[in-house]
């Protein structure tokens, strides 16, 4: 064990066990939730909530306008300095007065079209008050997940991963459990839950955002600033928009397809296919720990240090290969099984599920080449790769969805996987000249 461990650096190590610990317990929590949701209420019921939560995470991606990832880039790069804090906490209130005026618009847009939403993808009038709950929820999500960003970027990693993952989650458990225990069956308390859950983690983040800047710089090596004071509002948007149209890519080209089975199939299709993904992304939490610590590291090393770089790069996609691609065989082998534990209705999912796991496999295989991109100034080639991936998955998904239904979204999913981690690892290649792909039957990998 010492010798395989000793292949990594202890800086990917710690991030690693911690993210991944915090990830895991999250999302046990998050299933027990879906559990409990699923054999209490039923498949519509839980696909209803689930469509919620998926409308404001649409709503909150589209208006952070591409900051979270900026404050994620600059943090790492401004907390080794007095000059460098003061800098970033001028950046980070103009970027966040602009995250905001966005999700208050999201907001009103939701409050315009509430029926019209309700109708078209929850199946009836009577959702609109779902619709009107996301509404109230996107500014709080937005403030919170760019404060987890904040965190993640000066370090504070296992704070950003437990509001990010555990603390939404486990109050959402235990206020629906209680309120169920108490007043007993009412379909509303799982949304009642989840406003609870999600004002009271805005919060937890609140204070410990004054609480970092109220503190003082204390120690480290002081590190030149000078770049950032030029950076002004153009400058950033420059920056944040190729970031954010690549977020909004990825999304459409993964998430969206939900929006698309919504409208052809039920809630309670979209609930069978939202467990399944679950399910097959229990192979991820490798993979997403992996990508949360060495995001920072790829900044850092880019602009210090080449041969670290690499150094970084090629023992993290080995980390991802043998963890989560291992993981997403053993989903795919387990597929009915796993499906029988939500209740009967969900085991005619398993070929969704088979094919999701094989989608993450070949995800592990090819590593973090999106974020390295992001992380070194290819963002913009990143941008156009994920453009033409998400128009291809997209016309595939619609057809294959029409088609086949809840496996067309599997179908879809799987291209939009292979498509875009087989060009972005070809891009990182010719940029860096590093071959992000680990082949377990060679000693070094080759192009």
């Amino acid at each position: 064990m010492h010798k395989i461990l000793g292949e990594y650096s202890s800086e990917l190590l710690r991030g690693v066990a911690s993210v991944a610990g915090l990830r895991i317990l999250g999302v046990l929590i998050g299933y027990a939730f879906v559990l409990m949701v699923a054999r209490v209420f039923g498949a519509t019921a839980l696909g209803q909530y689930q469509l919620t939560i998926q409308i404001i995470g649409t709503c909150g991606l589209l208006s952070a306008l591409g900051f979270n990832q900026l404050i994620l880039k600059y943090a790492s790069r401004l907390k080794t300095s007095e000059e460098g804090w003061r800098a970033l906490h001028k950046l980070c209130k103009q970027w966040v007065s602009l995250a905001i005026a966005a999700a208050l618009a999201s907001s009103i847009v939701l409050v315009v079209f509430a029926e019209d939403i309700a109708l078209q993808f929850f199946g009836g009038p009577e959702a609109t008050q779902y619709i009107l709950l996301a509404s109230i929820l996107v500014p709080f999500q937005v403030l919170t997940n760019l404060a987890c960003e904040l965190f993640r970027g000066i370090g504070l990693i296992s704070l950003s991963e437990y509001l990010r993952s555990i603390h939404v989650r486990v109050i959402n458990f235990l206020v629906l459990g209680l309120l169920i225990v108490i007043f007993g069956k009412d379909v509303d308390f799982v949304f009642r839950s989840f406003i609870v859950a999600t004002l009271s983690g805005f919060v937890l983040v609140s204070f410990f955002v004054l609480k970092k800047f109220q503190e003082k710089y204390s120690g480290g090596e002081e590190t030149s600033s000078s770049f950032v004071e030029m950076l002004n509002l153009k400058q950033s948007l420059g920056q944040s928009l190729p970031m954010y149209q690549s977020a909004l890519l990825i999304y459409a080209s993964t998430q969206a397809l939900i929006y698309i089975l919504a409208y052809f199939e039920s809630p309670a299709e979209v609930a069978k296919y939202n467990v399944s993904l679950q399910i097959a992304n229990l192979a991820n939490f490798i993979f997403a720990s992996v990508v949360t610590v060495s995001a920072p590291m790829y900044s850092r090393d880019f602009s210090e240090n080449r041969a670290k770089l690499e150094a970084s790069i090629k023992e993290s996609s080995k980390m991802i290969f043998w963890a989560s691609g291992s993981a997403s065989l053993a989903i795919a082998f387990l597929s009915y099984p796993l499906l029988l534990i939500f209740g009967p209705e969900f085991v005619t999912a398993w070929p969704v599920l088979v094919i999701l796991a094989a989608a993450n496999f070949v995800n592990a295989s090819t590593g973090a080449s999106g974020n390295l991109l992001d992380m070194t100034g290819g963002h913009k080639v990143r941008k156009n790769i994920l453009f033409v991936n998400a128009v291809l998955t997209i016309v595939i998904s619609f057809l294959a969805i029409r088609q086949f239904g809840v496996f067309g979204v599997a179908i879809g999913y799987f291209f939009n996987m292979c498509f875009g981690n087989f060009i972005g690892v070809y891009v990182v290649y010719r940029k860096l000249g590093i071959n992000m792909i680990y082949l377990p039957w060679k000693r070094k990998v080759s192009a």
